[in-house]
């Protein structure tokens, strides 16, 4: 597992890059420049759909250490419910990350039948 300071840059990192590039969609836009070409919506839907997806994914390590960390500071580490936590942090981040890969992977189907990947008309 990465470091707390490393898990928090890559997502701050990825949270200012899901705003902005909207921001800078609507300024290239708003230049009176065209539209994305039908061909490159379906790329760019997907790939900020990951980009969302690897947003909340980042999101996990750095609530779980958190947690951890200020258990710790306020000296719960020594009881054992606690205790167990400290131990299984790694484990914990990975169940949640199996947790909602797998509610993704339950939603992709639903997505694609009601349209959310189809490319919009300009």
């Amino acid at each position: 597992m990465l470091s707390f300071r490393t898990h928090v840059i890559v997502c701050v990192a990825l949270f200012a890059a899901l705003f902005g590039i909207p921001i800078i969609g609507n300024i290239v836009q708003a230049m009176a420049t065209t539209t994305l070409p039908q061909g490159l919506q379906l790329p760019f839907i997907v790939g900020y759909m990951i980009l969302f997806l690897a947003f909340g994914l980042s999101a996990i390590p750095v609530m779980v250490m958190i947690v951890v960390r200020n258990q710790i500071k306020l000296g719960n580490d020594k009881v054992e419910p606690i205790a167990t936590l400290v131990r299984n942090q790694n484990r914990i981040i990975w169940a949640m990350w199996i947790l909602i890969l797998a509610g993704a992977a339950v939603a992709l189907p639903a997505m694609i039948q009601s349209g959310f990947f189809t490319p919009q008309n300009p």
